[in-house]
């Protein structure tokens, strides 16, 4: 579905510099910079930013991210490679649940888990 289909309803919002370019709608990390694979986000960007500035990212709430895999309605969610979803598994740190389903790439809505 396109991002543009998409809503969402942010919470809370928290502040962090960024320390690269953050694309919107993806998992962010307290440290400034997109997620790697499995880890904990600070919040999803709902705007681009750039390296340098300070980026608001949702961190409590319902908001679209973007993935590159199929993610079904209802599982949990992490961050993948370049701070996009993908379905949690194992010991990956859970930063959401899915709120719709995509099939291969493009947004999904999701709460995020704090």
């Amino acid at each position: 579905m396109a991002i543009n289909e998409k809503t969402y309803q942010p919470v809370q919002a928290l502040t962090v510099q960024a320390v690269e370019d953050l694309p919107a709608f993806r998992f962010v990390s307290h440290l400034g910079s997109l997620c790697d694979d499995g880890t904990r986000a600070l919040g999803v960007t709902d705007v681009d930013w750039v390296n340098g500035e300070y980026a608001s990212v949702v961190s409590l709430g319902t908001i679209a991210i973007e993935t590159s895999t199929t993610i079904p309605a209802g599982v949990d969610v992490t961050a993948a490679a370049e701070g996009k979803a993908r379905t949690a598994s194992g010991s990956d740190a859970v930063n959401g649940r899915s709120l719709d389903d995509v099939s291969g790439s493009g947004f999904v809505r999701i709460k995020v888990v704090p």
